[in-house]
């Protein structure tokens, strides 16, 4: 059984990462989170026990505007399980200023979800039945304007669930969506996940090509990536600074209301799996104070609640940095003194955490981790906590 040291963590200063859908669906007693003295209890526990200061709460599914779908003779349904009464959207920001915490609404860019596929591509397509081999969701605004899914060179081929930044309806679009979501609340502040539970590129460099991508490097560069030869790593820090000009859009938008922004991704200066080389301009990100929080060691392979690999037999190659086998990186802490802590002295108001959701705990890794210079606070997985017995049996089906 998963073990959680008991005692709190002196100094802490961490993060509770909550996927409510998760807790809906699978967890178990106070683990559900679905009333108000669960919640009050469980929190009071990230408090002392995890040393959380802040929560990021991630809103389900089925509190989006999306649909649902499931194939034929499928017994159960995310949204029934997901059907809770109160509007947790307020109770929790409110419950976490009471213990003295922050909360953060996450929410992701790069995860609208896919239509169900057919059954003889669903049956060869997915590792087993524990993860949407059978079930799917996609967001209104990604199945009414697919030609806004990031596409191949092609542009026929598209990656479902991936928006393409470059559109300036997509960056609208997201915004608004942010906005509906935090309206009369009182959360602190945004936490944006560039995770995405997407099936990967067959290979790293494989979409990115879609018509505003292509205006902007031949009016740039004179070339066509549609037809011609080109840069491939201009076209790269290209693609990134769409990503970083969106994170600047939206850090205007909470300035007027003096929100923070967070921002989680993965270790390393490219998005990494399953989305390809775009260039992570994190440095820019602090250096420009955009964030105030940078959440690294973030992992789109593998569920952080019950830890199922997602999409294993689709993982593509040709990244330039790969998290889920180590390719092209040091080692976190030389990464953390060498790359990441000189450009956080650039800008000493950004916060630095580093991820532990696909981690065993270790009282002794977690102390080793918060001496490094720089590092604001750990990431911890609500669930794993919350639910341990659920988590031994891993049964995601339940």
């Amino acid at each position: 059984m998963i073990q959680f040291q008991s005692e709190r963590m002196e100094n802490a200063t961490n993060i509770v990462s909550v996927s409510w859908g998760d807790h809906l669906v699978f967890g178990e007693g106070n683990g559900r989170l679905d009333s108000y003295e669960a919640l009050e209890e469980r929190m009071i526990r990230w408090r002392d026990d995890l040393g959380a200061t802040i929560i990021q709460w991630r809103t389900p599914t089925s509190k989006l505007n999306g649909r649902h779908y499931k194939a034929r003779g499928y017994p159960r349904t995310i949204e029934e399980r997901q059907a809770v009464e109160l509007d947790f959207s307020h109770i929790v920001p409110q419950m976490a200023h009471e213990l003295k915490m922050r909360a953060y609404l996450y929410v992701s860019i790069f995860d609208e979800g896919r239509p169900l596929l057919p059954k003889k591509i669903r049956e060869v397509s997915y590792h087993n039945a524990m993860h949407g081999q059978h079930i799917s969701w996609q967001s209104d605004f990604s199945r009414r304007h697919p030609e806004y899914a990031i596409t191949d060179r092609s542009g026929k081929i598209r990656q479902w669930g991936v928006l393409c930044l470059a559109y300036p309806e997509v960056r609208r679009h997201l915004r608004q969506r942010f906005e509906r979501l935090l309206d009369g609340t009182d959360f602190d502040g945004l936490f944006v996940c560039l995770r995405s539970q997407s099936r990967p590129a067959d290979f790293a460099d494989q979409y990115g090509f879609n018509d505003p991508i292509r205006r902007d490097y031949l009016r740039l560069y004179d070339r066509d990536i549609r037809k011609e030869d080109f840069d491939i790593q201009l076209w790269r820090d290209l693609m990134g600074e769409y990503l970083t000009g969106f994170l600047g859009e939206l850090r205007r938008d909470l300035d007027l209301e003096k929100l923070r922004l967070s921002v989680g991704c993965a270790r390393g200066d490219v998005l990494g799996p399953p989305l390809g080389n775009t260039t992570l301009q994190w440095r820019e990100w602090i250096q420009q104070g955009i964030i105030d929080e940078l959440v690294i060691n973030q992992n789109s392979s593998q569920c952080p609640s019950m830890w199922h690999h997602l999409w294993p037999m689709h993982r593509g190659n040709g990244y330039l940095q790969n998290y889920i086998d180590g390719y092209n990186l040091p080692q976190l802490n030389e990464h953390m003194t060498g790359n990441y802590a000189p450009a956080l002295r650039s800008n000493m108001t950004t916060k630095f955490y580093i991820a532990r959701q696909w981690d065993e705990p270790s009282k002794s890794e977690e102390e080793a981790l918060l001496s490094i210079p720089g590092v604001s606070g750990l990431v911890f997985s609500s669930f794993r906590f919350d639910n341990p017995e659920a988590v031994t049996k891993g049964n995601w089906v339940a």
